[in-house]
């Protein structure tokens, strides 16, 4: 009996032996004070000898697998809250441990004592998504332009430019606040990676629905930048210039360009008030704000990099941004920007011209100069009286001057038979100033109820047009059309006035009713005055190119809103009923009184599945007015190939808009995955009616030989398309591979028109041109700090277009594969190498090159701190830098090549500096003393001040 004793006692010995060994599973759920669990916090598992982390699910689970000890400690933290530190005692049994919810509390202060083990590097929210600049290391001294190139779904061109989602970002913003108002590249080129604590990409509809939270309308992508806290107080910026030359001539028969660039940036932050300056000056297609012309792109943290433009620019600009509190009341903020470019560019066109009979070639050369000069000047105030009122003035004003010289050839031939029908040479000279000024109020008041709301936005403005041209033709064959030397001269202006008041009244504790009423009036006039020069060398004027037109628009819109909100969800349900009148006058037609009424439903939803994944759909109807070419009823002969007519009896068209969005992150796994979709169904579409005039034409001899356009209302115009992004990371994001896709599909409507020789009898068609555009890409990543940050990549492009009118000869299906592979290796810590190879592969362009693209340059850091830079550049190394592009629509499909920047080395030195500190220096007690601001500058610490870290 005492050996079954024995032996029992010592079973159980080995049990309890063995159950130490293995261990157990500990389970658990982090929550907030409202029981909404926290995925994303970090949590970790000590021990007397040992330590272990991990990150709670989408469900805010966490589970520590095999614990062998009894005793042990947890350290919870989630960023936003204050950590929590929970001691643990087990009993010695085998089963699975399920703790209680712990619950963390909203953090007042910012964090110092805790360690994060590894930076959380999204955050998904409504209509906004987050992404930690720290979780997406880059060099020092990189611009923030080189985090967001790292980040899922977001792409940056070779000019700089930003889509997210496969949607152009429109406007950036710094700590909320638009940065030169709202020019992408100021910010996301000179801003300093290390400055920025996280980028935002948000969806916005607007400061009026940002404050009533009535959401309508298809948003604007914006990019907000916040700046770390310990940048708060100081300045820091750059220096950078560059000496080169061409490695052989840009254009034949000229000598070889030296090639120059000096740049630099200050930014001076002291609490509220924030000062940043930036100038530019270069010929290497590096642009420094974008008004709308032509822009380069400076990457890796210094100039010197290769521009992908068309033609090539000498630019000259400078800018100032300011941001300041004038009390505890008011907020300013506003910009100046100027910038002088002159841009030579050569190209050659192929447009092959649809018809019913007649399809034509026209094989277009040309060499083009501009000189451009823009300023633009934002500025805003906002007031905040108490906690119900706001007052926000923006007045505005822009200008944009050109000046133009143009020579070139255009060969007409027929498409079938290559017979020549028309073949001049050109030169042309424009000259135009368009200033353009600007007023917004918005106010606001929130009633001392759960919800009352009134708000009321004014807006007024002029824009103003003054253009010069002359055309001057020779004809080599065929008969002249257009007057062989025209001065045409156009002046006019556009004065516009508007208005959108909202009220919202609460009906329940979720639900609110909203009703809208928008006002919008522009009048147009133009004087535009054709002279032409006769044989005897005096100018008289073509009454039948000339003309007095004014017209006006008048738009009254209004809604009614139904909003509904929930934690999880939220929606507004409305409708809108429009009507819309248009009418014009001219010297030489009757006048014009068109009217139209628009009625439709419009929608947003947003469904909040986990704080990691987000689901919304929006449908919106809007109008869209024609423009003033498309409505004057005289002809431009400004291009004598393509004479323009417009008609006054066109209509309005109005766009009905549907789009949905889903995004997804997994913290477990840190899978990405964001999709959007979209489609656009438009009445009264404003199309092209295309009229080919037969050699022979008595009737007009002007448009004898001519391709004229003129144009219609129609119906069945439709376009979709969809973006999905996948990112897969490894490692704690060291290895990423990514699935882009991008999918459009027009149904676009035209009018073919076709004029006998005979009778002169017009025949015309209405044609369909279905485009459907494909691209699939795939990128992986290697990005490991301080040894290489590497990335290759393929994308495959298809651009195919069918048309309902059958034209043999003309291609409709363009194609091309991108390879590439870039990337910065970092050798003896002071050293990079960088690299950057792009093949592109096209099929279906006439005469085009398979361009093989290399740009390197090797850099070296040096003095304390590593501020300063020598780097000696070597852009596109094969010169084979050719850019084609294509255009497709229902009356015409073109293919273009235009001149780019070619080889050269270029050797820069940069210097970088910096004082900065997190709060401001204390000046001893007393009212003299400064202390933290309060929250809300930029990079300002939240109320309640407390340590900042770097």
């Amino acid at each position: 009996m005492k050996q079954a004793y024995f032996f029992l006692t010592f079973i159980l010995l080995l049990s309890i032996r063995t159950y130490a060994q293995t261990g157990r599973d500990v389970h658990g759920t982090v929550t907030d004070s409202t029981k909404l669990t926290l995925p994303g916090s970090t949590v970790k598992l000590l021990t007397a000898t040992d330590s272990i982390t991990t990150v709670t699910d989408a469900k805010g689970a966490f589970v520590f697998p095999g614990v062998k000890a009894t005793q042990f400690s947890l350290v919870i933290q989630s960023i936003g809250f204050d950590p929590v530190r929970r001691r643990i005692t087990l009993d010695n049994t085998n089963q699975p441990v399920f703790l209680r919810p712990i619950i963390l509390k909203t953090s007042t202060t910012m964090l110092n004592t805790v360690v994060i083990a590894d930076a959380l590097p999204i955050k998904v929210k409504e209509d906004t998504i987050e992404f930690n600049a720290a979780a997406y290391p880059v060099r020092d001294g990189a611009p923030i332009e080189d985090v967001i190139r790292k980040v899922p779904g977001a792409d940056v061109d070779a000019s700089g430019n930003i889509t997210f989602q496969g949607k152009s970002v429109t406007k950036v913003r710094v700590n909320g606040k638009d940065f030169f108002g709202g020019d992408l590249k100021t910010a996301t080129q000179n801003l300093p990676a290390d400055a920025v604590q996280n980028v935002q990409f948000v969806n916005d509809y607007g400061d009026q629905a940002n404050l009533t939270g009535i959401k309508s309308g298809d948003p604007e992508t914006i990019l907000n930048i916040n700046i770390k806290p310990s940048r708060n107080h100081g300045y820091f910026g750059q220096v950078s210039a560059g000496d080169g030359a061409d490695a052989i001539p840009q254009v034949a028969g000229t000598k070889d360009a030296d090639r120059y660039i000096a740049q630099g940036n200050l930014f001076n932050f002291n609490g509220d008030q924030q000062i940043a300056v930036l100038a530019n000056l270069n010929n290497t297609n590096t642009s420094l704000f974008n008004f709308g012309g032509p822009g380069g792109r400076q990457g890796g943290g210094g100039p010197g990099s290769s521009a992908t433009n068309n033609g090539i620019t000498t630019q000259r600009s400078i800018g100032l941004n300011y941001r300041d509190s004038w009390g505890k009341k008011i907020t300013v903020y506003g910009s100046y920007s100027f910038s002088d470019n002159t841009v030579n560019t050569i190209s050659t066109t192929i447009q092959n011209n649809i018809s019913l009979s007649n399809p034509t070639t026209n094989t277009q050369t040309s060499n083009e100069t501009d000189r451009k000069v823009n300023h633009r000047f934002t500025f805003n105030m906002e007031y905040k009286p108490d906690t119900v009122n706001y007052l926000k003035i923006s007045p505005s004003f822009s200008y944009a001057g050109v000046h133009t010289i143009q020579t070139g050839s255009n060969i007409l031939a027929r498409t079938d038979t290559a017979l020549t029908l028309t073949d001049y040479s050109y030169n042309s000279l424009v000259h135009s100033s368009s200033p353009n000024y600007g007023l917004n109020v918005l106010y606001n008041h929130r009633f001392n109820g759960h919800g009352r709301n009134f708000s009321v936005n004014l807006g007024a403005g002029r824009s103003e047009t003054d253009q010069y041209q002359n055309p001057v033709y020779n004809y080599i064959s065929g008969n002249p059309n257009a007057p062989l030397n025209q001065y045409i001269t156009t002046d006019s202006h556009t004065d516009t006035v508007s208005t959108y008041i909202s009220y919202i009244e609460p009906i329940a504790k979720h639900s609110y009713l909203e009703l809208n009423y928008n006002y919008k009036h522009s009048n147009t006039v133009a004087d535009k005055e054709t002279d032409t020069l006769s044989t005897d060398g005096s100018i008289n004027m073509y009454p039948l190119l000339s003309n007095d037109y004014t017209y006006n628009f008048i738009i009254n819109r209004v809604g009614l809103n139904y909003r509904f909100i929930q934690k999880k969800y939220n929606y507004v349900l409305g409708v809108t009923g429009q009507s819309a009148l248009l009418e014009g006058s001219s010297l030489d037609s009757a006048p014009t009184h068109l009217t139209s009424y628009n009625f439709s439903p419009n929608a947003h939803f947003v469904y909040n599945i986990s704080r990691t994944q987000t689901f919304s759909a929006n449908y919106s109807g809007a109008s869209n007015q024609p423009t003033y070419s498309e409505l004057q009823p005289v002809t431009d002969f400004s291009s004598a190939l393509y004479p323009v007519t417009g008609n006054p009896d066109l209509k309005p068209e109005y766009n009905n808009t549907f789009s949905v969005r889903y995004n997804n992150f997994d913290f477990t796994s840190g899978n990405v995955f964001f999709s959007n979709m979209s489609f656009v169904q438009t009445d009264n579409k404003i199309v092209a009616n295309t009229i080919t005039y037969p050699k022979k034409y008595t009737l007009n001899n002007k448009l004898a030989g001519t391709i004229a356009t003129d144009y219609l209302n129609a119906p069945g115009y439709y376009s979709a398309s969809a973006f999905y992004v996948f990112a897969k990371p490894w490692e704690k994001r060291k290895y990423n591979l990514f699935f882009v896709g991008n999918a459009s599909y027009t149904n676009n409507i035209s009018y073919i028109s076709n004029v006998d020789s005979t009778n002169y009898r017009e025949t015309t068609e209405k044609n369909i041109a279905k485009t459907l555009v494909l691209s699939q890409g795939i990128r992986f990543r290697v990005d490991i700090t301080d040894i290489i940050d590497a990335e290759a990549s393929s994308t495959y492009t298809v651009n195919s277009s069918q048309n309902s009118i059958s034209q043999s000869g003309i291609q409709d299906n363009f194609r091309s594969l991108v390879l590439g592979l870039n990337g910065k290796n970092y050798i003896w810590n002071n050293w990079t190498y960088s690299y950057d190879y792009t093949k592109t592969l096209y099929y279906g362009y006439k005469g085009a090159t398979n361009p093989n693209i290399f740009n390197t340059y090797v850099e070296r850091r040096f003095l304390k701190g590593n501020m300063a830079t020598l780097r000696l550049s070597a852009m596109d190394v094969f010169n084979q830098n050719t850019g084609y592009t294509n255009t497709q629509n229902g009356s015409y499909t073109t293919q273009t090549n235009a001149n780019r920047l070619g080889r050269y080395y270029l050797l820069t030195f940069t210097y970088r500096f910096r004082k900065t500190a997190g709060t401001a220096p204390k000046m001893g007690p007393g009212p003299g003393g400064m202390g933290p601001p309060p929250g809300g500058g930029f990079g300002g610490p939240p109320p309640g001040g407390g340590p900042s870290v770097d």
